[in-house]
């Protein structure tokens, strides 16, 4: 069996942020669409998973971008389903521009939770057919997200009727908007970002209201930590941690 997918993305101008690159939440749209494509190709898509009730939530990703994805005016992505372990199914993506150039690459870890409970399926259970994830040498690594030392920034948002997505919470791609929103606009002007990790721990609901912080760190390398908390329970909902060019 193919387990790799391939798909080409026109980049509209609403998609381009004010310096013209690809918003990173629409980044992460892409990347949805495209690992929702294939897992219905694979069998364990929404066809499958709905008729079970269950569903697919990201637990992280790990992105790696070796040129600015700034002016595309197309964006081709080749995703690859690597497998499962126990409770968890793993996911890879390559991005490159219409002359075949590799833009970057992006990992990611997956899990299917049962829509009652709200808990992790174990994936023999659940999807005894899907292959076992087998490690590569050049797999990319996730990297550690340190927790905030201070604040630097803060803002506050209300999770939207339309942030929620179909598994009745916050789509995972309004996570970064808010984590990047409360970086100031000069910033965001001068910089862009080279690595991404993103780290998904809990559920957010509509009407909650997000409490996103982040740390600004400067030295040999430009670094923000960022942590998305649910101000009713204080607990954190995501981190994320980003180095940028």
């Amino acid at each position: 069996m193919d387990y790799t997918l391939q798909k080409e993305y026109e980049i509209t101008y609403y998609e381009q942020n004010v310096n013209g690159d690809l918003k990173e939440s629409g980044l992460l749209n892409f990347l949805q669409d495209i690992a929702t494509i294939s897992a219905e190709k694979l069998g364990f898509g929404p066809s499958y998973v709905f008729s079970h009730n269950y569903a697919w939530v990201v637990l992280k990703y790990h992105i790696e971008l070796y040129k600015e994805l700034k002016n595309l005016k197309k964006l081709v992505i080749k995703t690859e389903s690597r497998g499962k372990t126990r409770l968890y199914a793993f996911r890879d993506f390559e991005l490159y521009c219409e002359n075949k150039t590799l833009l970057g690459r992006v990992a990611s870890a997956w899990a299917l939770i049962d829509m009652n409970s709200r808990k992790i399926l174990p994936m023999q259970t659940a999807l005894d057919f899907v292959k076992n994830f087998e490690k590569r040498e050049d797999d990319l690594e996730y990297g550690k997200i340190e927790p905030l030392s201070k604040t630097d920034f803060q803002k506050e948002f209300e999770v939207r009727f339309d942030d929620i997505d179909v598994n009745k919470h916050a789509n995972n791609c309004n996570y970064i908007i808010w984590a990047l929103e409360t970086l100031d606009y000069d910033f965001r002007l001068q910089h862009s970002p080279r690595v991404i990790d993103i780290k998904y721990k809990k559920e957010l609901r509509l009407g909650e209201i997000v409490v996103a912080c982040a740390q600004l760190i400067e030295g040999d390398e430009t670094v923000t930590l960022h942590s998305i908390k649910s101000k009713q329970s204080d607990e954190e909902i995501t981190a994320l941690k980003i180095l940028w060019n």
